[in-house]
């Protein structure tokens, strides 16, 4: 696919595509078409717009609503299917050639804002949430009433023991990513949290507990340097492996984005993995 950037005009203080200018909505998400020169972009009033990247003219090709709130994060799961997350609680899988709902994903009880799906497969998803969940779906189990329910959730995935005794509310730290390396590990990344954590999916991980908090296989943590130098808790906003699922890609808030070696032979108990850093960007 021959990628091009989507043009964007400041506008004020928001960003916008520069496709009509009476269309003064914040774009949330993109993700490009697996095969196809289409890029699809949600936006915050619950609409997602299929822009064709062909040339730079950035035809619109289709319009839909999607959901009644902002539409989070969005990954596409075939030629046909897209997937995407709302501020609703809810994961929607749609045909955007006939713009019907395939399947309607529930489980999270605040915003959905992060989505993934196996690489290798249009069955199984991922979604991370404000509440601090982790939802693992397959989409050929059996629906209960209209929608798919996930098979496997990591509850608490990004909040310390200390930090729910200290407060009632939870202190919830919201899941701003989440990303399949195989079947079996699963990477996610938090907004209020410097380490990004891979979950071994073949362990069923318990439910909420303050003595018994789920323990991830591995974390990747931001250099104790680069934190002290902020002087606040450092997180990441979003992350992205390469194809060959060995380099992991993680955009601080402390406006560095780190890459991350995730071959086997580049870690071990007794040593710290490569990690390289670049900037020159500002995450606000």
């Amino acid at each position: 696919m021959n990628y091009r950037k989507l043009k964007v005009q400041e506008v004020g203080t928001d960003t916008y595509i520069d496709y009509e200018a009476n269309y003064q909505r914040v774009p949330c998400a993109c993700a490009y078409h697996p095969s196809h020169d289409v890029c699809a972009v949600s936006y915050d009033n619950g609409k997602i717009r299929l822009y064709s990247t062909y040339n730079d003219t950035l035809e619109l090709i289709k319009e839909f609503t999607c959901h009644s709130q902002c539409i989070f994060a969005i990954a596409w799961i075939s030629d046909r299917l897209l997937c995407a997350t709302s501020g609703d609680q809810t994961t929607v899988i749609y045909d955007i050639e006939t713009g019907a709902e395939i399947d309607l994903l529930r489980g999270h009880t605040m915003s959905v804002r992060s989505v993934s799906k196996l690489h290798y497969s249009t069955y199984v998803l991922a979604t991370g949430g404000r509440d601090s969940i982790i939802n693992i779906y397959d989409r050929r189990y059996t629906k209960k009433q209209g929608a798919l329910y996930p098979i496997s959730s990591i509850v608490c995935a990004h909040i310390s023991s200390t930090a729910l005794q200290k407060s009632a509310r939870k202190d919830t730290r919201s899941v701003t990513a989440v990303e399949f390396q195989d079947e079996h590990n699963l990477y996610s990344c938090a907004c209020a949290d410097s380490a990004l954590k891979v979950w071994d999916l073949r362990y069923t991980y318990s439910r909420l507990n303050i003595n018994h908090m789920p323990k991830p296989k591995r974390m990747f943590c931001v250099p104790i340097d680069d934190v002290k130098l902020i002087n606040r808790l450092a997180g990441f906003s979003d992350m992205k492996m390469d194809s060959n699922r060995t380099t992991l890609f993680a955009n601080c808030t402390n406006s560095k984005i780190y890459q991350f070696d995730l071959h086997e032979s580049a870690y071990s108990t007794t040593t710290t993995p490569k990690i390289s850093s670049y900037n020159g960007h500002r995450v606000g």
